[in-house]
């Protein structure tokens, strides 16, 4: 656990006792008095503004490691595409010289002959013979059932859960 996720539990915990604390006073319903206590009494405030931070930077450095990666994916594929390009232009020595088998000291290279492939010119002249169907299976509409259930309607084997919470932060 990190010093700011520490600071922001104990803080919290803090909170929570102080608001157990005007509740049995009689303040909790008045929002400015609960506020004004927390933000007084407490650091959650300022312990929230440190995990936001954190956020920030953690953010920040999710974004500089995602353009290190793309730059590695390209430099990948260039890669790749040399090995490519080196083995053909061994394939093509080797054709041209007319040997089926080299041996050097750190490898022996082969040519093989491999098996004729198919070229499909048009699929539309080939005989349905050829063709098969696959299964398909049936899809759920997810959208359609929740409309449906939102709407009241009891179906068996699907329901809604209570739904969550989430956090929305909005940088001023």
């Amino acid at each position: 656990m990190s010093d700011v996720d520490y600071a922001l539990r104990r803080e919290t915990e803090v909170a929570k006792n102080l608001l157990q604390a005007l509740e049995r006073a009689g303040d909790a319903d008045d929002e400015e008095i609960v506020e004004t206590a927390i933000e007084g009494e407490t650091g959650l405030l300022e312990a929230i503004q440190a995990v936001i931070d954190d956020i920030d930077l953690t953010e920040a450095m999710v974004i500089g490691l995602e353009d290190k990666i793309e730059s590695f994916d390209e430099r990948k594929v260039r890669l790749k595409a040399r090995i490519e390009r080196q083995r053909a232009a061994i394939e093509q020595a080797m054709i041209l010289t007319e040997r089926e088998k080299l041996m050097l000291p750190s490898a022996t290279l082969y040519l093989r002959r491999n098996k004729p492939g198919i070229v499909v010119d048009d699929p539309a002249d080939i005989p349905s013979d050829f063709y098969y169907m696959p299964p398909t299976e049936p899809k759920l509409d997810k959208k359609k059932l929740k409309a449906a259930l939102e709407d009241g309607k009891q179906i068996e084997g699907a329901h809604l859960d209570n739904g969550s919470v989430s956090l929305t932060v909005k940088r001023k």
